[in-house]
């Protein structure tokens, strides 16, 4: 009987050892399990923070493009309203310069056959007198014709007092005969450009309004056959340089 109860006894020592070590084994699985996942939550809270801040970074790198996107378009816009206005300007002075062409070659017509010429280029007005026209040879003095030439363009720029006329006098290559009243062909071109402008701002033109230059004999119009009297005498001229005010006319597109 004794026997039985310790047999008893001993067999209920070695359930409960046996049921105790299961215990801890299943505990220390657990307690893995728990520092993985920790672990494996920690590496996702992680990677979620990196994928936040990569994000936060493209979506302000989108903003700054949309930005500058925008701003780009702006810049577009502004240059197509700019060119816009400019093509306006160009058309304003080409129909300004046609109007301006017709009262001159009006105004010139009966002197073109002693090779007075009248043309458009690079958007400005060019009318060339010769000397055989305006002016004798080697002198500057104007006398009663040339003051009569010189009215006719007088009265146009009176009436057009937004074109700027440029005045150069021109001579051609041969030296002035000594005891002459210039020093030179430049003196003289000069001279002879300082002396329309003056006529004109006598005809009422306005001195705002007009430029005098000399070229001498450094801005020939015709360089084939330098010597010949023929070459010589186209030389030998008076030109007027007719450009509408620029500024202004681009106020008015603005």
């Amino acid at each position: 009987m004794k026997f039985s109860i310790r047999l008893a006894i001993l067999g209920l020592a070695v359930l409960t050892t046996f049921a105790s070590c299961v215990s801890n084994k299943k505990y220390n699985e657990l307690l893995e399990e728990k520092e993985a996942l920790a672990k494996s939550l920690a590496e996702s809270q992680e990677a979620i923070k990196v994928l936040e801040e990569e994000n936060a970074a493209l979506e302000e790198a989108k903003n700054n493009l949309t930005n500058e996107v925008a701003a780009i378009k702006a810049d577009l816009d502004a240059q197509k309203k700019e060119i816009a206005k400019v093509k306006q300007l160009v058309e304003q002075k080409e129909a300004e310069l046609s109007q301006l062409k017709g009262e001159v070659d009006a105004a010139f017509a009966e002197y073109k056959k002693a090779g007075l010429t009248v043309t458009n280029d690079d958007h400005n007005l060019y009318i060339s007198m010769p000397e055989k026209v305006l002016f004798r040879s080697g002198s500057a003095s104007l006398d009663k014709s040339d003051k009569e030439i010189i009215k006719k363009l007088s009265e146009i720029l009176v009436n057009n007092p937004d074109i700027a006329v440029f005045v150069e006098g021109h001579t051609d290559d041969q030296k002035l005969v000594e005891g002459a009243r210039y020093a030179d062909n430049w003196e003289l071109s000069t001279a002879r450009a300082v002396a329309v402008t003056r006529q004109m701002i006598k005809d009422g033109v306005k001195p705002t309004q007009v430029t005098a230059a000399g070229s001498g004999e450094y801005s020939p119009a015709v360089t084939e056959n330098p010597k010949s009297s023929e070459t010589r005498q186209a030389n030998r001229r008076t030109e007027f340089i007719l450009s509408p005010n620029v500024k202004k006319l681009y106020d008015l597109v603005k």
